[in-house]
């Protein structure tokens, strides 16, 4: 199995931060890489819950990603199950594992494990694609600081 680890450094409040993560107002923001979009998002943030987000690509395509949310502690970590619903990918269900920590007066450490991966190429693919949206969530969280 593959899988990646991504270390992230955010000037934001926490609890801005651990919302981004679940709250649809925020996550239609920043929860699609490069040109791609958020169209719909389905969730109930519980643990054992459900969530479903469908993306639009650039070419109009949409795929959804669905999972389940198996950890849940607020402002510090948060699990959930990964899958795409077109079963293009060998990897038919991944997990992502995020741990969030106060460094300092609003800075936030934020290390994103996803893992579970059949090969080396999906797992490329999920890193360049979560960089792409955590530079995202990095402008998102700027704007958040600059209107508080």
């Amino acid at each position: 199995m593959f899988q990646f680890t991504l270390n992230v450094s955010l000037h934001a409040p926490i609890s801005f931060l651990f919302a981004a993560f679940h709250e649809p107002e925020y996550l239609s923001e920043w929860f699609a890489p490069g040109n791609c979009t958020v169209s719909q998002i389905m969730s109930s943030f519980k643990e054992g819950g459900r969530y479903r987000i469908k993306v639009i690509e650039p070419n109009g395509v949409e795929i959804a990603l669905t999972g389940e949310y198996v950890t849940i502690l607020a402002n510090e970590k948060l699990v959930f199950s990964w899958a795409w619903e077109d079963g293009v990918e060998e990897t038919v269900m991944s997990s992502v594992d995020i741990s969030f920590e106060e460094t300092s007066e609003g800075e936030v450490a934020l290390t994103l494990i996803h893992s579970g991966f059949n090969n080396q190429e999906e797992c490329d693919q999920h890193q360049y694609a979560w960089m792409s949206c955590l530079e995202k969530l990095a402008v998102l969280a700027d704007k958040q600081v600059a209107f508080n």
